[in-house]
């Protein structure tokens, strides 16, 4: 899976289902020494803080992310996901 770009359209496996999602934002996470990428995303769904999902790249590979942060927006919510995407 490459780095998602601004505008990207993102696949998201949750507890609850599938969702859609767009990248807004793509940035190195400074918390870890890993190659480690916050992605800020709008989508629909039910997420929470600490949640374990993934993200699931066009050719049908999955990278787990973790919910950093959820920021209610309406009917969509911007969601943090941090990830490790394989070299």
């Amino acid at each position: 899976m490459k780095r998602p770009k601004i505008d990207d359209n993102l696949t998201l496996l949750a507890d609850f289902g599938k969702t859609e999602a767009i990248c807004v934002e793509v940035l190195d996470n400074p918390a870890t020494e890993e190659e480690s990428i916050l992605l800020k995303v709008m989508t629909c769904g039910q997420f929470e803080q600490g949640q374990q999902v993934w993200i699931v790249g066009c050719d049908g590979s999955k990278v787990g992310a973790t919910v950093e942060n959820v920021s209610k927006q309406t009917i969509d919510s911007e969601v943090t996901l941090s990830t490790v995407l394989p070299a």
